[in-house]
């Protein structure tokens, strides 16, 4: 009977290392459980923070397209203005040129005239009478 209770003492205190042992594995598991769940959280913090940010930078995307859309209207707006000033410049232009030109041709025909005029009032003078010899060249 001893034995058995020897046995018995035995396999008691095998209950009691394997118990604590047990408790020590589920002390540790506790631990792991905690850290991942520690973890858990910060991750889904960062998570919450970068959607955060990518829901500002969405924001910001919008804002900068309807700034770019906009902006584009504006430049093809003012180009067309650009466009439309040059060809009324080019017709301006056109139109002086045929001005000058219509100039030049009646600056040209009066000197014309008034070298002929001078030509024909020189020959009067010089057959007036009286009329130097000298004038009459």
């Amino acid at each position: 009977m001893l034995q058995d209770l020897d046995q018995l003492a035995a396999r008691i205190g095998l209950l009691v290392q394997r118990t604590r042992q047990l408790h020590a594995e589920r002390d540790a598991l506790r631990a792991r459980l905690n850290d991942g769940e520690r973890q858990q959280r910060g991750l889904q913090q960062r998570c919450a923070e970068h959607e955060e940010a990518l829901q500002a930078l969405r924001a910001s995307m919008t804002e900068h397209g309807q700034s770019t859309e906009a902006l584009r209207e504006q430049l093809a707006h003012e180009s067309a203005e650009r466009q439309a000033l040059q060809e009324q410049l080019k017709r301006r232009e056109a139109e002086l040129q045929a001005n000058l030109q219509a100039r030049d041709s009646e600056l040209n025909r009066l000197r014309t005239a008034a070298l002929s005029a001078r030509e024909r009032i020189d020959a009067v003078l010089s057959r007036l009478p009286g009329a130097s010899v000298g004038d009459q060249t």
